[in-house]
């Protein structure tokens, strides 16, 4: 046996072969792993490079489309469709502030059984409530293990990743949405929680989704003003037109009654004269 340092040689047809020592050989393996480091490192950058460049695309493309749709209604659906795809959300809703009666409501959802997207949250309970009247988002690894939800919770949304996120205008909150990633199944553990990017995702595209349903709010508000008021119009031209209705036979009443007062005249004259004459 040599030692540890010095290569190992042995008789050959050819020759001596020289046989790598402990050390080089430990050497190898440590360039071998560094260098499968090195390829897992590029691969995950690789792919959280190409999910960046997805979310940008969505986000340039949501905010397009947003410009060019004027229903408020198709807006949200827009943006919850293209919102879920992005950061690979299995369930979501977007839910818009009453501030009259300071309720949320559920304006378009997916994957949420119906009867729960017909409640009304009061403004200040549960997660989205309270997302509503502080403003700060709410970020859950596992609902499943969060004593937030409950059991009622965990029923309709099951074990995953959740995010509730504030819409604003300004300073003021006009309405959440609520994504969820469910975990996979058969997949033991909890599911990709929103990483930072999905985050800032979020933040960029609310920040400018935020104005566009406002303005198709108050475009929608417009066009129901200039409805009304159209019916409004209608109205009054229903009315006036009976009203000229109403004075011509009022009018021709009159005209009739002077004209038979002074026919009944003529005709007296007439027959007086035809007395005398005979």
């Amino acid at each position: 046996a040599s030692a540890a340092g010095k290569p190992v040689v042995l008789p050959g047809e050819s020759g001596s072969a020289i046989l790598p020592t402990l050390a080089e050989v430990t050497e190898i393996g440590q360039l071998t792993a560094a260098f499968r480091q090195m390829v897992e490192d590029l691969r995950g950058a690789t792919q959280r490079l190409e999910d960046l460049v997805f979310k940008l695309g969505t986000l340039n493309e949501t905010v397009e489309l947003a410009a060019r749709v004027p229903r408020m209604q198709d807006l949200l659906t827009l943006v919850l469709q293209n919102t879920m795809r992005a950061v690979r959300a299995s369930k979501g809703s977007i839910m818009m502030l009453d501030p009259e009666r300071q309720v949320l409501k559920v304006v378009v959802y997916q994957d949420i059984p119906e009867d729960v997207a017909s409640r009304e949250v009061k403004l200040g309970e549960g997660i989205a409530g309270k997302v509503a009247a502080e403003g700060e988002a709410v970020v859950v690894e596992d609902t499943e293990h969060d004593p937030r939800f409950g059991r009622e919770g965990a029923s309709v949304y099951g074990s995953g990743a959740f995010t509730c996120m504030p819409i604003r205008v300004a300073n003021r909150i006009i309405g959440v949405i609520n994504l969820m990633k469910k975990q996979p199944t058969g997949r033991a553990g909890s599911s990709a929680p929103f990483s930072p990017i999905d985050l800032q995702f979020l933040n960029a595209l609310l920040t400018y989704i935020g104005y566009s349903v406002e303005n198709a709010r108050l475009l929608q508000e417009a066009r129901s003003s200039a409805q009304r008021l159209h019916g409004v119009v209608e109205d009054l031209k229903t009315t006036q037109a009976q009203l000229v209705r109403g004075e011509t036979l009022r009018a021709i009443g009159q005209l009739s009654s002077g004209m038979a007062h002074h026919l009944n005249n003529l005709f007296a004259v007439l027959v007086g004269r035809a007395e005398l004459a005979l």
